[in-house]
Formats: structure tokens, sequence, C-alpha cells
């Protein structure tokens, strides 16, 4: 089926799916359908592929001249070889859908496109995590496994799948001080709720560290890594902190996301609620308003308040990769700690590279390979469990 896996089809495909394709365009596709059997069973597959019903509104909202314009502007002009429509591939709104859908649409016998040697035993993430006690215990939480835990003295939580649920307490009866840990691995990810109600959602090569109850006058958490928090309300006198990467975030019920980056700095983002932000061993706060990011630099010791898409921050909850104009460095960094992989790097320049787009977290990791190399020069080989990337 190689012959059917070029731009004019998957460009007349897209244009059907969006309703903007013309007469004589219609009357092309159909030859080519009209052609082979394979053919026209390819086009019915990328037709009933859930993505594209979806995704429909955003490719109408697409300014391809606006798009193409920003994208040379950012990572300079796209080689005249590339036809019209592989221009726009550069963003890769649309390539990463149309990759997901060859790549996944095969019937049983087929044989799959791919961009490496061999994808082996790489896997998207899941549920897991390791939970260290107040006494120094571990304790190995999977997916799916469900039970009681005795997480401390006195202290019960549930298993339930893909998330460990603390049992509300009696904070008076609690007077010493009792931490317990969350580690999440790479490949893992994992829900908490605390003993207070507070949601946690926390991402691979992710640390967090709370108190089993919250006896005292502030409810303090520390992180190391990213999670996303539904912070139950309590009253003003005992609000909820969270220290990571040298900063607090003082928060009273709200939602947020907080990432500390690997070169110290933090981004806190706020979806809903009221946030405020505090370097440590300053008494200066930063407040901020939904749909706003506090990005800490750590080397300058400020804090930086902008307006911000929350969705390119948040949506890795939902199971959803979301990039925009983010360099291919930072694209595979996010990848090797949810596929647990090694980058290596045969032609450093190519870090520097800016992409937009989205893909689902829980596909396998060739396909948004495939899509990088569709649309730039890019080649990606696996061994082992190191991808290596060239030009």
């Amino acid at each position: 089926m190689d012959d059917c896996y070029n731009d004019g089809i998957v460009r007349l495909i897209q244009l059907y799916q969006i309703g903007e394709i013309s007469e004589r365009e219609r009357h092309e596709l159909e030859e080519w359908c009209r052609q082979k059997k394979e053919n026209r069973q390819f086009f019915e597959r990328v037709c009933r592929e859930r993505l594209f019903a979806e995704e429909r509104p955003v490719y109408n909202k697409i300014n391809d001249k606006k798009a193409l314009r920003v994208f040379e502007r950012k990572v300079g002009q796209v080689p005249r070889r590339i036809g019209t429509w592989w221009k726009y591939v550069a963003i890769l709104i649309f390539v990463i859908s149309i990759a997901g859908v060859w790549m996944w649409g095969y019937d049983e016998g087929e044989e799959p496109l791919v961009v490496a040697s061999s994808v082996g035993e790489i896997h998207p993430g899941s549920s897991q995590a390791v939970l260290i006690l107040d006494d120094g215990q571990k304790v190995v939480l999977k997916d799916r496994e469900e039970g009681e835990i005795l997480a401390g003295k006195g202290v019960k939580a549930t298993r339930e799948k893909d998330m460990l649920v603390y049992m509300p307490m009696d904070a008076k009866r609690e007077n010493p001080v009792r931490f317990n840990e969350l580690e999440i691995p790479r490949g893992g990810e994992y829900k908490v709720i605390l003993a207070d109600g507070t949601v946690v959602y926390l991402n691979s090569a992710t640390r967090l560290k709370y108190p089993v109850v919250f006896n005292g006058k502030e409810r303090k958490v520390y992180l190391s890594g990213e999670a996303y928090f539904e912070v139950m309300k309590d009253s003003a006198e005992r609000p909820f902190l969270v220290e990571v990467g040298g900063i607090e975030v003082k928060v009273y019920g709200t939602s947020f996301n907080i990432s500390s980056c690997s070169d110290g700095d933090v981004r806190t983002v706020l979806v809903h609620g009221k946030v405020s932000v505090r370097v440590l061993g300053s008494t200066e706060e930063n407040m901020i308003k939904p749909g706003q990011m506090a990005e800490y630099n750590r080397k300058e010791q400020s804090v930086d308040v902008k307006e911000v898409d929350v969705a390119l921050y948040t949506d890795w909850k939902d199971g959803i990769f979301r990039f925009e104009n983010q360099r291919l460095e930072d694209i595979l960094t996010t990848l090797s700690n949810w596929y647990d992989v090694d980058i290596f790097y045969q032609t450093p320049s190519v870090k520097d590279l800016h992409f937009s787009g989205y893909m689902e977290r829980y596909k396998e990791i060739d396909t948004i390979l495939k899509a990088i190399t569709l649309s730039t020069d890019v080649q990606f080989t696996i061994r082992g469990r190191t991808i290596v990337v060239s030009k």
C-alpha cells in the first residue's frame, strides 16, 4: 500500500473531511478509490477514525497561510521540494492525526510503515507508582490493583485501579506530622486523593511528599516534577501550599498545574480559582488569574506572569500531548519520560527545530516520530530503548 501514501492523496482526504474539497478534487479522490480495493478500504478507515470527527472544528479554524508564515519566521523557509500541503504538515496539527490513522488502521496481515528500525518493547506509559511510608517501607502500586493499604499508624488508604485514596481522619487524633511519598517513575502516571479531599494527578518522573492527615494551620505538600491539583476548599485560615523548586504556591481552592523543568525553572498555570507564587526567602507574592502562568526563573530568582493557553499545560492529564512552537529537544524529553526511553542526538542541530501539534498519549511512539519525519528531514532509529535522532 506504499503507493497510496503520498501528499496528494492525504491532502484530498483532509479536504474531504473538512468539507472544502472541490468538484475536480472530489472526482480525483473517487477515481483513486476505484483503482484498488485497498485504496477504498484505506479511505473508509480514515473516514471512520474518531479523531477526524472530533477535530473537524479545529481544522476549520486553521489559517494555513498565517500558520505557514509563523512557521517560516521561526525556523526558516520551507524547502520548495515539499508539496503545498506538506508545508502545513510542518506545524503537525494535522499530520499527527493522519499519521495516526495510517499507522493504526491496518488490517491483520498488512505490514505497517515505521520510521524506526524496531519499535520493540517501547510502549506508552501506564498507571504505576511507588508509595514510600513514614517508616521507609515501600509499596509498589500498579494499574488496576485494588485493596486497602495501611499507610501509617492508624492511617488507611485504598487502591482504586489507577488511584490511591486516603481516608478522612480526625486531625486532632494525629499529633506528630507523618508523611507519605508517591514516586512516579518514567513511563508512569498516578492519581492520589489526599486526606482533605484534594485530588492530585501526577505525571511521569514526579515525586510528591504529603502529610497523611492535615492537622495544622496549613496544608503543605512538596513536589518535584509535574502535577495537576484540584484543591479542596477549606477555610481562609488553612491555605493549601505547594513547595517546588525554590518557590511556594499558595491556594485556597482551585485547579492548577505545576511543572518543574530540567533547568530548574518552575511553571505554575492557573485553570480557575486564586493562586499566589512566592520565591522562598522572599515576602513578595505574585498573584495570577485564571488563564495565566507564573514562570519562575531560577537563575534570575524572578517570577514572570503572562497569559497562556492553559490546555497546552494541562491536557496531559486527559491523555493528550499538546505542543505549541516547542523545540524538538523539549518534545523528545517529554516523550522520553512518558515512554521511558533515552534520546541520543547524532545531529545536535535538530534540537532547535520547532513544532506545534497534538496526539493521544496512549498511542505508540512511532506515530509522532513518523509525523516529524514526514514534515522534516529528521530521522529516528530505535536501538533497544534508545532513540537515535539524525538528519
